[in-house]
């Protein structure tokens, strides 16, 4: 069972601390995109089938891999939630 939070998500093994962005792609299909915000590969481990690193060097600091929870995946309700509720945190705070 994986579950959502604000800062990471996790499995019963493994945690991964993450970054949460909706939509933003040219085909215009609503997403959730989680980003790792470390080189730990946790979740490589947690979503083995949808994690994409496109990174081509050992010393890409820009790219630590990243799932792509689309409107079909079973776990994209629950990630949609907590990404509109951080959405809706920097709405209150920065107004942007």
């Amino acid at each position: 069972m994986i579950k959502f939070r604000q800062y990471y998500v996790a499995n019963d093994l493994f945690k991964a601390r993450v970054s949460y962005h909706m939509d933003g792609r040219i085909d215009k299909r609503k997403c959730v995109t989680l980003y790792a915000k470390d080189w730990s590969r946790e979740l490589r481990h947690i979503f083995q089938d949808g994690y994409i690193n496109e990174s081509d060097l050992m010393t890409d600091y820009f790219e630590q891999g990243h799932v792509v929870l689309f409107e079909d995946n079973k776990h994209y309700p629950e990630a949609r939630k907590v990404a509109e509720m951080i959405a809706a945190k920097r709405q209150a705070k920065w107004g942007a």
